[in-house]
Formats: structure tokens, sequence, C-alpha cells
């Protein structure tokens, strides 16, 4: 672990010492060919993001709308208690993730304009897989009060005041059996579950998926790339170790390459792919982007922030050290045009 600390701090402060905004590298992440048993860091141009979902209309004809929430008086004051019981309940470390976790929550509904891109119709079953602190499932069912919500975790959130009629929480390992009758569900929902998913349970949970499904049910799998789209050298480091963790707990760490086809062999049809990409930073030009982009990088902050005890235990680096990373990160995020990339999937189940 000291090599990896003394190659971050080396980077930190070559880069501060090298900065030059008139004449700097651009560096980005690639995945050679489509294994994903290695990634390649290359200091090469920089990537290209898509944001012409910035202006994107949906199909009505393939993607078709969801239709109008069910909207009730108390909906967002049931929110905000749940919410407000459910904070009193934590632990201030958990807490604080929980709420990063909820802040990229709502980023993620204003860049998709939507929860779902899916259809949900009146009086479906609605899976919500590794629901977390709950708010998808929450908003769920709040907006659609004649369908029935299930929220699947290890830990789910307690039952709290201002929790829907209409959702359950189930207390479940997704690795396992799911308590879940088979051809009981219309659809599911899963997000950000790339870390706590290992690459040989991926068959496994996708086959549950599968088994739970009424035929022509839908899956939306919502997950990010591990890495950052192009990174300067400090955030690389810290990729790099990352990717390092992700072998060792046996996740894999490029699985959004190779899960379309997972998808395919377990027997999913109609099966469509598509990306979204944030910036981190108010690099951007176009005024919805800047937003976007500023709200991204005060999450990836508050990731870094969240995990500093676990960086400097590991590194052994001194506090002082590591906040001149995370500050030298966020400079990087400007300066190199760093994205974060979102992957959607929806695909059914054959009739």
């Amino acid at each position: 672990m000291g090599n990896q600390a003394s190659k971050v701090i080396e980077k930190t402060k070559e880069r501060k010492e090298r900065r030059s905004k008139n004449n700097r590298r651009r560096s980005t992440i690639t995945l050679g060919g489509r294994s994903h048993s290695s990634l390649m860091m290359a200091a090469t141009k920089s990537m290209q993001a898509n944001y012409d979902w910035i202006d994107e209309k949906q199909d009505s004809n393939n993607m078709p709308p969801p239709p109008p929430p069910v909207m009730t008086k108390s909906r967002r004051q049931s929110i905000t208690e749940f919410f407000s019981a459910r904070k009193k309940s934590m632990v201030q470390d958990d807490f604080k993730e929980y709420d990063r976790l909820q802040r990229q929550h709502y980023l993620l509904k204003s860049a998709r304009k939507s929860n779902t891109w899916g259809q949900i119709e009146s009086g479906m079953t609605i899976v919500d897989v590794g629901t977390g602190n709950g708010i998808w499932a929450l908003e769920i069912a709040s907006e659609q009060l004649n369908c029935k919500v299930i929220g699947l975790d290890l830990h789910p959130p307690a039952e709290q005041q201002g929790k829907p009629k209409n959702l359950n929480y189930h207390e479940a390992d997704i690795t396992e059996t799911w308590p879940l009758e088979s051809e009981s569900v219309d659809y599911i929902f899963q997000r950000s579950m790339g870390l706590a998913i290992q690459k040989e349970q991926w068959p496994h949970v996708l086959n549950e998926m599968l088994r739970v499904l009424k035929p022509g049910g839908i899956i939306e799998l919502v997950e990010p790339d591990l890495w950052h789209h192009n990174p300067g050298p400090v955030q690389r480091a810290f990729d790099e170790y990352y990717q390092q963790q992700c072998i060792e707990l046996g996740v894999d760490f490029a699985f959004t390459e190779v899960i379309e086809k997972e998808m395919d062999t377990i027997g999913f049809t109609d099966l469509e792919h598509r990306t979204i990409d944030v910036p981190i930073g108010e690099w951007p030009q176009d005024s919805e982007l800047k937003q976007f982009g500023f709200i991204n990088k005060e999450i990836q902050k508050a990731y870094l922030r969240n995990k500093k005890s676990y960086y400097m235990s590991k590194w052994n680096i001194a506090p002082d050290d590591y906040e001149l990373a995370v500050q030298e990160i966020m400079t990087e995020f400007e300066d190199y045009h760093g994205f974060s990339r979102f992957n959607c999937w929806i695909a059914k189940k054959p009739m």
C-alpha cells in the first residue's frame, strides 16, 4: 500500500508544480478489446463524451413514456417525513453515504427526466433490487399508488413514518434465492450494484430476475462504469488502486462491458442499451450540463471525503496529504473534462 500512497502523493505534487492550462495533456481510460480481465490506463487524447441525451426526445414507438404519476397531496410531505426519521436512526458515517447516494439519485432522475425508462402500468408489481436508502422505491410507490412496490436489500430501511401502504421492504441477499414467487413480478429495477455483485454471481442474479418475472416482464439495470473517464494523473492513481481492490474482492471492474452478453445468454430479449455521460465539474458550456457537472463533482468529492479514513489507513498517509490529493482531483476534473458514464439496459422476459 505504501507504493500506491507514494504514487498518489508524487502525482499530486508533480501535477501542482507542472499545471499549465495553456499546454496541458489530457488522459483517458480505454478498454482493450472487450476483455474484462484488464483495464488499460493510457495518457492519450481526451475521450469524447456523448451528451446528445441532453436534447434527446424519447421515441414513442420504441420507448413509451411512463404514464402520469398518481399525485397525492401528501406525497412530498411523506417523503420528507420518511427520510427525516431515517436520519435519526443512522450513525453519522452511514448518513453521509446515504446522503451522497440520495444526491446521486436526484442527479440521475434529473438527467433521465424520469425514474424509469421502461413503461410502468397500473397494477404492476415492481421490485427495487438493492434498494439501499429506499428513495427510488419510495418515489415510485408514492407516484404509482395502484402498484405494489417491493425493495430488496441486505439492510433495508426500517419501518418509518410516511412510508406508503403499497411499499414493503424485504431483507434479502440477492446473490441467493430471492424471497419471491416465480412469475410474480412485472418490473425489476436495479441501480449501482456493480460493486455488490461478484463476477461469478452475475449469472445467478440475472437468473433470479428471469425466474421471478412474469412472461413479458421488464428489467431495467442502471449501472455506472467503475472507472472515471478522462482522468488526470492523480485520479488515475486512485482508479488503479480501485481496480486492484475489485480484483481482490472478485468484482469485475469492467462488468459494464460484458453484462449485455450475460443478459442475452440468460435468455432476456428485446435488449436495449443506452448511456448517459454526466460531466464532473463546471467545464461544459451548456448551462444544464454545467449544473449537472457541479452536482456530480460534489458527489465525487463526498465519496472521497467519506472514504478518507479508509484510504489514510490503507496507504498510511497524513490527513493533509489526502486532502491535497482530493483538491487536486477536483481541479483535474475541470482541466481534463472528466465525466461519469451511466449505462442503462432494458430487456424483457420472453412471452
